[in-house]
């Protein structure tokens, strides 16, 4: 059962299932079942993290300059610092806790991409979490794309390859998936969200 890019529901049936074991590809490059990420995909993502991990607090402040200059209005919905003017976030306590918040997050997934249970569990919360505070499963897509787009740009095409970014493309395509399973299913009249 080999699937590329399984939804939340699939892959947490698929985890029901307890299927420890691995489907070698034809080049004997190990594939999750359930997450349907190689092994070499699984390394590629873990060592250019290994590269953005030396500096999570610089890390989390590009990337939610880029987030924020890419979608302004996700900025209102963090109450604490919802009206500090961008060039002021960095100063801002608050933000960068949330900063920090995120790069640990990404942390986590990376760091539990060899042990699945653990992730989907900490994913669900994850959406759980968000889903109190109004987050759709398009916002956090938003993210994952300015997220890939960040890393390409801070690392460069030696550290950010091709074959890199698509291994992160795969994978937080899982994750949002996942997360997606723990958020409020949208309805017609869903208007704009409150705070993060």
């Amino acid at each position: 059962m080999s699937h590329t890019s399984p939804n939340g529901s699939q892959l947490l049936e698929d985890l029901q299932r307890e299927q420890p074991e691995t489907i070698a590809s034809s080049d004997d490059n190990p594939i999750d079942p359930v997450t349907g990420l190689s092994q070499r995909e699984r390394d590629y993502i873990q060592q250019s993290w290994h590269h953005v991990r030396q500096d999570l607090k610089a890390a989390g402040l590009g990337f939610f300059q880029a987030f924020f200059k890419a979608h302004p209005d996700y900025q209102l919905k963090f109450k604490k610092f919802a009206d500090v003017p961008a060039d002021q976030l960095a100063d801002n306590k608050s933000f960068l806790v949330h900063a920090m918040s995120v790069m640990n997050a990404v942390t986590m997934v990376v760091d539990s991409l060899d042990d699945i249970p653990k992730l989907v569990n900490e994913l669900k919360n994850l959406g759980k979490n968000h889903g109190r505070h109004n987050i759709k499963t398009e916002n956090f897509r938003n993210l994952t794309v300015v997220l890939v787009a960040f890393l390409e740009s801070a690392l460069g095409s030696q550290l950010f390859p091709e074959d890199v970014k698509q291994s992160w493309i795969k994978a937080l395509d899982v994750v949002v998936g996942v997360v997606a399973t723990g958020l409020p299913q949208p309805s017609p009249d869903d208007d704009a969200g409150s705070a993060m």
